[in-house]
């Protein structure tokens, strides 16, 4: 072993030195480096400083446990963004956020002095025929003027004359450069047909540079005349205002027209035009002389005087009114040439063919009838006699002309009868109608052929005339209607039957999908509609008590959206011992209406209906409080087992096509209004249908007889009808779809045996079912 150690020694011989040297040099070194770290440069002592700080840190923390806790400095968190967004700040009006401007702005230098007699008269000639007026006038003292522009009237301090003009370039600019396409600069002892002007500025187009006028001193000079007028455009009035300052500087002249026109010369760079895009500027310069009585047949035969723009100088207010009652009666006297020559054209358009008008519409001045673009647009005639009208809609063949329909058709064959009367006299005596046809153009009128017998009392003979008659529809008209938002709550009251509460449990599932989960400003009031023959409520068999529980459950999810689902209970009688099953509509009104405020909008429906968002919006917008009731027309879907079949299933939401449903106009059920206005229509048939204040007031509507005549309301559309104090909107409603429901009827109801029929499906969708049964039962017997 010894050897072997002598061995690694001798090869590692100088590891080991080396070794032993670094220890030794550690040795030595290490106390003069801790004297060294002693001290700082300073020769101050800082390491045992640190260590006694940290001895007292540890013997503090041993005491009085851990004190040293973070500190989170807040000052001037959370640090602002260096770029702040820009929000979109967007103007009130429309018209300003898409830079929509009025045409023509008429300013007019005039006096403090002259402007209560030349500026009111002028103002009166000019005010109603364009956009605006305004006059400029100096104001040296606080002297008040007790007159009343409609315009306005602007007053300047400076009194200097030469700078008139720029003052009121001044004011304009600052002020209504941008709500006008068009400005006329004028003085008041000028007269303007401003209807003449205002046609001319409507040709004109506001693109290009306008700087137009006339009453130039002569063929060299590139100013017009102020005294003449002015017209210039939005973009020159805009090169104008930067330059108003040179312009005050450089007006040297005694002269108004060298001062203005050298403004817009240096501004603009374009002299005064008297033509522009084709429109001339004329005026025309009155004698000093000048007597309105004495020259007007003088100056009526001068073209030039009838053709100008403006006429100045005037010297009198009165020859302003007396020039304007002239050429009123000028213009007067060309609108009858013109409709004369119109009326002649017309005639003789009307003979160029043997068969009578040729392309000219009939009435003339009426819009030509329909053209289908298809055939499935072509306009139904519907055929009537005395008493009868056939084919009148899709499900009649034939009916009795009654109602308004007999009094119409009255209308128009006495009116032709007349008319037959006043161009043949005594020749003619009425005898009967053989035909007529009548066809509704939504885009013209009414219009009729109608075929009439006469005896023709000279020969004795019967004589047969077709006359062709329109009743035009009259002037459309803006009906103004009371402000109304979405931002209203509806109040939905759904009247609930047993054999229903599947439907009912399925209505509140959608609603509780489409507002309650979506927070809409809406309520539900759920009517549960007790049959004494069936369990009541309070016992363990309640007939709704699935209902119940399902409208608990969903108020208790959406209870924080402040979203409920409510009932009331009412005990009717049985439908059998019930006479008038549908006054029990209002019943339910009666007694749920009261549970509401007066201003609430209560929607009536029904549990088989699809709830959409758009339909309760425009329930929103189309019930208006004191003014309106919405009863829409609801799209209703076909028997199911008629129209679907296993190639074509029945779909998961009802669609619009008329092989799967129609627009059921005899559905009334449907109706909105607000608790007020039922209230008052309710009074107005108090006497008719009693008032139902509890349960027990239900069997006062058996009393209830009808008598042919005096007939009470069968339905909340009947009573507001009946109230006649409120608009009625009655509209088809696509946003309003009801699936099938089995009606039964009694044998004495014949209006619901009847829409019972018309819910079945189309006339050929029953054709075929008819025959497909035939055909089967054919086969069985063979």
């Amino acid at each position: 072993m010894f050897p072997f150690i002598g061995t690694l020694c001798r090869q590692n011989k100088y590891f080991l030195i080396g070794l032993s040297l670094g220890v030794l040099a550690g040795l030595i070194l290490t106390p003069i480096l801790e004297n060294d770290c002693l001290f700082n440069d300073n020769g101050e002592g800082y390491a045992s400083d640190h260590l006694s700080r940290s001895r007292s840190l540890s013997s503090d923390s041993e005491t009085h446990g851990d004190e040293y806790e973070p500190r989170i400095n807040l000052a001037g968190k959370p640090k602002k963004a260096q770029k702040t967004p820009n929000l979109l700040n967007r103007p009130r009006y429309y018209s300003t956020e898409l830079g929509i401007r009025e045409k023509l702005f008429i300013g007019v230098l005039s006096s403090q002095h002259d402007v209560s007699s030349r500026g009111v008269a002028l103002n009166r000639t000019i005010a109603h025929l364009v956009d605006k007026v305004m006059f400029f006038i100096d104001a040296p003292g606080p002297r008040k003027l007790n007159i009343s522009m409609p315009g306005g009237i602007v007053g300047f301090t400076d009194t200097r004359q030469i700078l008139k003009p720029f003052h009121m370039l001044k004011y304009i600019t600052d002020n209504f450069l941008d709500e006008f396409d068009f400005f006329f600069l004028v003085k008041d002892t000028t007269y303007v047909k401003a209807r003449q002007l205002y046609e001319m500025v409507q040709g004109i187009s506001v693109s290009e540079d306008v700087h137009g006028g006339s009453g130039k001193r002569d063929e060299h000079t590139s100013f017009c005349s102020l005294d003449a007028g002015l017209l210039l455009s939005n973009s020159v009035m805009h090169k104008v205002a930067s330059s108003l300052d040179w312009c005050v500087k450089n007006a040297f002249s005694d002269s108004d027209d060298d001062n203005f026109g050298r403004c817009v010369l240096h501004a603009t760079d374009i002299s005064c035009q008297e033509s522009i895009q084709g429109q001339t500027l004329t005026s025309y310069i009155l004698d000093r002389s000048f007597n309105m009585e004495d020259d007007i047949q003088r100056l009526a035969r001068d073209s030039t005087f009838d053709s100008a723009l403006t006429i100045y100088p005037i010297p009198e207010a009165n020859v302003l009114f007396q020039l304007h009652a002239y050429f009123c009666k000028v213009g007067l006297v060309h609108n009858k040439q013109d409709i004369a020559a119109l009326r002649n054209s017309l005639v003789n358009m009307s003979t160029l063919t043997p068969g009578g008008r040729g392309s000219v519409t009939w009435p003339v001045g009426s819009p030509p009838g329909n053209v289908p673009s298809s055939r499935f647009d072509v306009l139904r005639w519907d055929y009537f006699t005395e008493s009868e009208i056939y084919l009148q809609s899709d499900f009649s063949n034939v009916k009795p002309l009654e109602g308004a329909d007999k009094k119409d058709i009255q209308y128009v064959v006495n009116a032709s009868i007349k008319r037959m009367e006043a161009e043949w006299g005594e020749h003619l005596q009425y005898r009967r109608l053989i035909n007529g046809y009548r066809r509704f153009d939504p885009s013209r009128g009414m219009d009729y052929h109608l075929d009439l017998a006469f005896r023709d009392t000279t020969t004795g003979r019967e004589v047969h005339k077709r006359l062709e008659v329109c009743k035009p529809l009259g002037r459309v008209e803006v009906v103004p209607m009371p402000y109304v938002t979405e931002n209203v709550r509806v109040n939905l009251v759904l009247p609930v039957e047993a054999e229903h509460k599947l439907e009912a449990i399925k209505f509140m599932e959608n609603y509780a999908r489409i507002c309650m989960e979506k927070r809409d400003k809406t309520f539900l009031m759920l009517v549960l509609l007790y049959d004494p023959s069936l369990p009541g409520k309070g016992t363990k068999d309640d007939i709704f008590l699935s209902v119940k529980e399902m409208a608990l459950t969903l108020s208790d999810r959406y209870k924080k959206d402040g979203s409920k689902i409510a009932w009331v209970s009412i005990k009717v009688p049985s439908s059998n011992g019930l006479a008038n099953e549908p006054l029990l509509e209002f019943a339910v009104a009666d007694l749920v209406v009261r549970k509401f405020s007066p201003e609430s909008l209560i929607l009536m429906c029904q549990s088989n209906m699809d709830i959409r968002q758009d339909y309760l919006n425009r329930v929103r917008m189309n019930t208006i409080s004191g003014w309106q009731i919405f009863s829409p027309t609801p799209f209703s879907e076909f028997h199911p087992d008629i129209v679907y079949s296993n190639a074509n299933a029945r779909p998961k939401e009802l669609e619009i096509d008329k092989s799967y449903g129609h627009y059921d106009s005899r559905e009334l059920s449907h109706i909105a209004f607000h608790a007020r206005d039922y209230t008052s229509a309710r009074k107005q048939i108090e006497d008719m249908v009693p008032m139902i204040r509890s349960d027990r007031d239900i069997h006062s509507l058996m009393s209830i007889k009808y008598n042919g005549r005096a007939n009470p309301p069968t339905s909340l559309y009947a009573m507001f009808v009946h109230a006649g104090s409120l608009h009625i909107l009655r509209a088809v409603e696509p946003g309003l779809r009801l699936h099938y429901r089995e009606r039964s009827c009694e044998e004495t109801n014949s209006q619901c045996i009847e829409a019972r029929a018309l819910n079945l499906g189309t006339k050929s969708q029953l054709a075929t079912l008819i025959l497909d049964y035939l055909a089967s039962h054919a086969t069985t017997l063979s």
